[in-house]
C-alpha cells in the first residue's frame, strides 16, 4: 500500500501543523470548502484533515486492489 497518511501532525493551539503529509494546507482548505459547500457542514482542520486522510486511505486501498486484480490477469495471460 502507498502512504496516503501523515506521518507526523500536531496542533499549535488553533492551527494545525501539516509536517510530512501527502495533503497540502491548499488541499486540506479545499476539502472544507468542499464540506462546506456540499454538506453545509464548517470543518476544523483537525476534521477535515482526519476525513481527507481516511478518504485517501480508503482509495489507496481500492487502487491497490485494483492493481492487484490486473497484475494477475496479465500473469495469467502471460501462462497460457
Amino acid at each position: 500500500m502507498t502512504e496516503t497518511a501523515a506521518q507526523q501532525t500536531t496542533s499549535d493551539g488553533n492551527k494545525l501543523i501539516l509536517d510530512n503529509t501527502l495533503i497540502t494546507r491548499e488541499e486540506l482548505d479545499e476539502f472544507k470548502a468542499i464540506a462546506l459547500r456540499e454538506y453545509g457542514i464548517q470543518l476544523t482542520d483537525e476534521e477535515a484533515f482526519e476525513q481527507a486522510t481516511a478518504l485517501l486511505r480508503l482509495f489507496d486501498v481500492l487502487l491497490e486492489k485494483r492493481l492487484a486484480t490486473r497484475r494477475n490477469r496479465v500473469n495469467m495471460d502471460n501462462n497460457l
